[in-house]
Order: C-alpha cells, then sequence, then structure tokens
C-alpha cells in the first residue's frame, strides 16, 4: 500500500523502538550505569568493525539512562550528552560538544542556571545552546593547552552535576566516532585525569561511554597506558542468526507486512551478522513486495539494489585491492564456492597456485577473506554473491552495461550450519 513506512533503516542507527538482540551487552551496560550511580563509577569502551551496530546500541544506553523502563526493569534517570566526532576533529571540539548536549538535555530554567554559573568559569572552549546563550572565547595560544582543557572540561560538567545532582541519579557522556578524532595524542591521559579529577571531588556518578572501532584501546594506550583500566570493555561482534531473525521480525511487526521463513533465513544468513546489510536487504525487499508477504522472489530483487548500495559503501573499494589475477582467481572462487571453506592446499590444486599463503594473507589483511580452523572464504556471503554477479560474470561478456549480468543465486540461499569466523 502507498502509505506504507519502510521500518528498515540502512542509512541511520537502529530506532530503540526497534532494537532487538544484543542482550549481553546491554545486560553489561545497565551494570555499568548501576555502579556508577551507586558511586562506583565504571566507565564503559564498545568496540566493533564498521557497520556492526555500535552507533545503534550507544544510542539505545542513552535511551535506557535517560529515563526508567519497565521492560528491563531499571529505575535509572541519568542526564545524558551524545557526540559524535567528525573526520580530523578535536579533543577541544568534544568537549564542547558534550558540554552544550547536556546543557541542552535539561529544562530549560535549569540549563540556564547551569550557564550562568558556567559562565563565571571563563572557559578555554565555547559554548552556544539554541535558546540559552552563548560562550565565546579569545584565550591566547598558549593557554590552549591539554591541562587548561581538562581543568575546564572538569568544572564545567561538575557544575552541571551540582545543578542537576537532585533529578537525576548520575551523568553518561557518550562519545560516538572516536577513532575520527584528528590527533590522538592526548586522548588517554585526558579520558583518566578527568576522570580521576571527578573522583577525587567526589564526583562519583559521571560516567563516559566511548565508542570506536577496535584498535582505539590500542590507541588509547599508546598515550597513557594506565589510561585503558578505567574502562569495562564491550565488545561487538557479529550477530547470531537468532538476533538477526529477531530483528526483522520485530521491524515487521507492525508494518502491515510479514516475511516467510525461508525468505527470512535466507536474508539472516546473508547479511553476516551485520545489522547494516541486514537493514539494507530488509528495506529493499520491503520495496520489491506487492502482496504484503515478503518471500524468496522478493528478497531476490531487492537484493540487486542493495548490491549496487554495497558496491558504492564497501565493496567497489574493497575489490579495487585485489590486483593481480591470481588474487582475482582465489577471490573468484571462494566466491563460487562461498558455502564450502576451502583448505589452501585445496585451492593451490585447484587454482593451480603455488605458495598460496602470499596471496591469501593480504587478502585476509584486507578483510576479503577470513580464516576459521585453517580453511578460508570470502568475508560474507553478500560479497560472495556481489563477486559472482558484478564482477565473475562481467568479465565473461564482451560488455558490461549498467545493469548487472543474471545469474543464479539460489545456491547461496540457505545458510550451512552457523559457525562463527575467527576475526
Amino acid at each position: 500500500m502507498a502509505d506504507q513506512v519502510n521500518p528498515f533503516t540502512p542509512h541511520q542507527p537502529i530506532d530503540p523502538e526497534f532494537f532487538a538482540g544484543r542482550i549481553d551487552e546491554i545486560k553489561k551496560i545497565i551494570s555499568a550505569l548501576n555502579q556508577t550511580r551507586h558511586r562506583r563509577t565504571q566507565h564503559v569502551m564498545l568496540t566493533g568493525e564498521r557497520g556492526i551496530g555500535k552507533s545503534s546500541l550507544a544510542i539505545f544506553a542513552k535511551y535506557i539512562a535517560n529515563r526508567p523502563n519497565e521492560a528491563l526493569g531499571t529505575d535509572i534517570q541519568f542526564l545524558t550528552a551524545y557526540y559524535t566526532v567528525e573526520k580530523n576533529q578535536t579533543l577541544k571540539d568534544v568537549c564542547r560538544g558534550l558540554a552544550t548536549g547536556l546543557l541542552d538535555s535539561i529544562e530549560r530554567g535549569l540549563a540556564t542556571k547551569c550557564f550562568e554559573e558556567i559562565k563565571k568559569l571563563k572557559l578555554h572552549f565555547s559554548l552556544h545552546v539554541p535558546g540559552v546563550g552563548e560562550i565565546s572565547t579569545s584565550s591566547p595560544q598558549e593557554q590552549d593547552s591539554a591541562e587548561y582543557l581538562q581543568a575546564d572540561f572538569v568544572k564545567a560538567v561538575k557544575e552541571l552535576w551540582n545543578e542537576a545532582k537532585e533529578t537525576h541519579n548520575g551523568i553518561l557522556l557518550i562519545v560516538d566516532e572516536i577513532h575520527n578524532l584528528a590527533d590522538f595524542s592526548g586522548i588517554g591521559s585526558f579520558l583518566k585525569v578527568v576522570s580521576e579529577a571527578w573522583t577525587v571531588a567526589g564526583h562519583r556518578q559521571i560516567m563516559f561511554l566511548i565508542v570506536g572501532l577496535p584498535h582505539i584501546p590500542e590507541r588509547i594506550s599508546e598515550d597513557d597506558r594506565s589510561a585503558p583500566r578505567i574502562f569495562s570493555y564491550v565488545e561487538l561482534r557479529r550477530m547470531t542468526r537468532e538476533e538477526s531473525l529477531d530483528i526483522l521480525h520485530k521491524c515487521l511487526e507492525k508494518s502491515g507486512k510479514r516475511i516467510e521463513g525461508k525468505a527470512a533465513r535466507i536474508t539472516a544468513m546473508r547479511s553476516g551478522g551485520f545489522p547494516y546489510f541486514l537493514h539494507q536487504l530488509g528495506y529493499d525487499a520491503f520495496e520489491a513486495d506487492l502482496d504484503n508477504v515478503i518471500d524468496v522472489e522478493d528478497i531476490n530483487k531487492g537484493l540487486r539494489k542493495s548490491l549496487v548500495q554495497f558496491e558504492r559503501m564497501f565493496f567497489g573499494k574493497m575489490y579495487k585491492s585485489v590486483e593481480g589475477k591470481l588474487k582475482q582467481k582465489i577471490v573468484d572462487e571462494l566466491a563460487r564456492s562461498f558455502n564450502i571453506p576451502r583448505k589452501a592446499t585445496e585451492l593451490e590444486k585447484t587454482l593451480k597456485i603455488k605458495n598460496i599463503h602470499q596471496y591469501l594473507k593480504p587478502l585476509e589483511r584486507d578483510g576479503i577473506v577470513v580464516r576459521n580452523k585453517a580453511r578460508f572464504q570470502l568475508s560474507s556471503a553478500l560479497l560472495a554473491i556481489y563477486v559472482r554477479l558484478f564482477k565473475t560474470a562481467a568479465r565473461k561478456q564482451e560488455e558490461y552495461d549498467e545493469s548487472p549480468p543474471t545469474e543464479e543465486i539460489d545456491d547461496l540461499g540457505e545458510a550451512p550450519p552457523e559457525e562463527e569466523p575467527e576475526m
């Protein structure tokens, strides 16, 4: 029907209303919030691959922290600020964003009162809160140091807590995509120093939730070896098939459409445990469906549109790294037999390539191939389908037009027994 709203959101984090799965990770975050509200501060570091659902979980953490939740059995009510780091921003931008976010999240009268108190602190970073006011700064360059920034941020958040502690039981500061920072020098000591300063002052109900790619803990450790110790770690891995199915059904629950069992299983398998892939596949299948029952034909129609999007976002750039005919032969063969992981010796014999590990290693490094118990396969079913439809079949044609070549993909429909790849 024309007025049906597509419930899948591939281009933005999942709405808390449709959040599903990640039960263990949610429990860890709730535990950290409870510890912090009871003055046993527990900062959290949330890491994972791109597209794995870090931002969605961080937004859900904010949702949990903001108000009591009967379904989850929580009575937490934190003052929260959520800041997403953009490319090449600095720690000063983060401080400004978090302080502004806190002021913007509370009632206007209280925000104005806090703002006036913060104004007296003569901060070395500016603030602008719509409807409340603006603080500008023209501090000399020599005062624009890490020490000034740390001290100013500590004072600003303490001031906010002093005003909000009567109505809230903690403060949650979420920094998403921290890997986008222009410079990581000073980040470890900043996080350690400000958290210790709050503790010393008796403000133990203030916690960070830092979100980033898997290498972030190492980068923080390079700056300050003891900084990683202040965090408990939540590492997001690929979703299980049951979690993926749960999301599909939860999204469709109030949409007026349903998905057939086989279609749901195939979609979950093809997503490879990545929420982004799952939502794009779901979105395009939803659009392809005409009878309010999403079946295998609908998901295969939608798949081609999804692959075009994935090529733009991921696969096109990824495949460009496959230089040389021998690497190409390996990728083509693994795409052809995706459901059956292959030993290196089998690939050497089939493809007649000597010393095949010299080609497999860079393919692993680039995220194209994964190894599981001495067997190799492409990193996702979608990548296998993309290679077969957009690359292998295309090379068999003398001329390649804008429409991807047609090829049967039913053999990539049902998944083999689920087994987590070693990452």
